[in-house]
């Protein structure tokens, strides 16, 4: 079971403290090949190698972005990069979208960090600016640029994207996207655009996607999406009316569903909710058993 870790921002800005713990055997490190994470044959987790271990594997930690603390050990995450992956007993590597199985929330915000981080350096080696080698600070949380006449420092981005369920008249809206797989139907969502509020976020995106005015927004919850370095913000919202004016662009078909439906739909295979672990199917979830939230995951 993954700790939950302190982030400590303090230590992420002593680099000759993070320099030691990046080659002390005790270190713990999750591993990635890009987008593929080492997990375990067993269950949904991370393998959770030791220093010692990434030592072995003849694996480079220089690049290894911090992830936080444990009491006193430090923890990181490692990107193999082009190397002959490892080999483990215990696990194997597998991308994180296709993943069914639910997953515990602290678990999949470690790995949800690790992806973020270790993708963001990789596209930051250079300077948007100059175009000059940056250098890694704080552990991975900063890139400055090494050219002295421009010095433009960098910083992780998040991208925030609503998802909203959305009722009218005890029924929920379920949607279907191009992007989806066979039969898959979700809860409405778009990313949040520059300038717009999280609220101004959900009427545009209903609007545009279904044609629909809401009202009574009521906030859900949150979860790090890490395709590559999303922040999913879940809403309520019910609809004035039940009529529906399709897009055709983002949205395939959409459909009212009472609980019923969905019962029936789904043993008869015609209807497939998300995935287990996305908040998505937790908001449905907790729809579904009458609940006015989300359903919680394991170590939330």
């Amino acid at each position: 079971m993954i700790p939950r870790l302190d982030r400590s921002e303090q230590t992420r800005a002593g680099e000759e403290r993070l320099a030691a713990a990046r080659t002390d055997p005790c270190s713990r490190f999750v591993v990635f090949e890009r987008h593929r994470a080492l997990l375990r044959r067993d269950a949904v987790e991370p393998v959770v190698v030791r220093g010692a271990q990434v030592r072995d594997w003849g694996l480079t930690v220089d690049r290894a972005v911090f992830l936080g603390m444990d009491d006193a050990t430090a923890w990181f995450a490692i990107d193999v990069e082009g190397s002959a992956p490892p080999i483990s007993t215990e696990g194997e590597f597998v991308p994180l979208g296709p993943i069914q199985d639910p997953i515990g929330s602290t678990s999949w915000a470690v790995l949800a960090q690790a992806q973020a981080l270790l993708s963001w350096n990789r596209s930051t080696r250079h300077c948007p600016a100059c175009g000059s080698p940056t250098c890694v600070r704080q552990g991975g949380y900063q890139r400055v640029c090494s050219n002295p006449r421009c010095g433009e420092t960098y910083f992780p981005r998040t991208d925030p994207a609503v998802i909203v369920r959305v009722l009218h008249g005890g029924r929920c809206l379920l949607a279907r996207s191009p992007r989806f797989g066979a039969r898959v139907r979700s809860v409405l969502a778009g990313f949040v655009e520059p300038g717009e509020s999280l609220e101004s976020a959900v009427h545009r995106e209903i609007g545009e996607e279904v044609g629909l005015e809401v009202v009574g927004l009521r906030y859900l919850g949150s979860q790090p999406w890490p395709f590559p370095m999303s922040l999913m913000i879940a809403f309520e919202a019910q609809a004035l009316s039940d009529d529906l004016r399709i897009d055709e662009i983002e949205i395939e078909a959409a459909d009212w569903y009472t609980r019923d439906d969905v019962a029936r739909e789904s043993e008869g295979g015609r209807l497939v909710l998300p995935s287990r672990k996305s908040i998505a199917r937790r908001m449905i979830d907790g729809w579904l058993a009458g609940e006015s939230g989300i359903q919680a995951t394991e170590s939330s």
